[in-house]
């Protein structure tokens, strides 16, 4: 009777320790994803090579938890090719934002404002950014803080939503070329 006591004690503590969100798969997106979440802990590493949105889908395992940690390392691979993010947005699917913690500049070596409601956060650099950005503490630096989600239930599925947002030079000329691509095509079936 005391092993079979012992056996029960020793499985329910097994699964108080169960991970708190697995992770599904990107659902959308072109930017290359390194997952490294743990019990507790969403964290990620997302590569843009191009502006755009990635959205990365989890399901959580486990309620035994008061809210679910999360970080990120937002790599901009565009950069190199000089084009600068000037913010990054990020909404989740399900649950809400219970706080926002740090999230940091490589390039200009400065902490950058969030704004955050509900589901929703947005990073703005103010200037454009040309290299990393560490949301929360994905490094273990001093300093930095996790981002807090909280309302989650045991069974939820968790859809992630990274999208990076261009300078504003880029985006007009982005707009610009697209206008002319639209210009050149009418004036060719006009001309036919």
């Amino acid at each position: 009777m005391k092993s079979l006591a012992y056996s029960l004690i020793a499985a329910l503590g097994l699964s108080a320790g169960a991970q708190a969100a697995t992770f599904e798969g990107v659902v959308a997106g072109t930017a290359t994803h390194t997952e490294y979440s743990e019990p507790g802990l969403i964290s990620f590493d997302l590569d843009f090579a191009s502006l755009g949105t990635t959205t990365l889908r989890y399901v959580v395992e486990a309620a035994d938890f008061g809210s679910l940690s999360f970080n990120a390392l937002l790599i901009n691979r565009i950069g190199l090719g000089g084009v600068g993010v000037t913010g990054y947005r990020v909404d989740i699917g399900a649950g809400l934002f219970a706080s926002v913690g740090t999230a940091y500049r490589e390039f200009s070596e400065s902490y950058a404002s969030v704004d955050f409601n509900g589901s929703s956060a947005v990073v703005d650099f103010g200037m454009p950014e040309f290299y990393d950005v560490r949301l929360g503490d994905p490094k273990g630096y001093a300093g930095n803080v996790n981002w807090s989600i909280t309302g989650l239930n045991a069974g939820d599925v968790l859809n992630i939503s990274v999208t990076a947002v261009p300078e504003p030079e880029g985006l007009a000329m982005l707009l610009a070329g697209l206008g002319a691509v639209a210009a050149f095509a009418r004036r060719r079936r006009s001309a036919a």
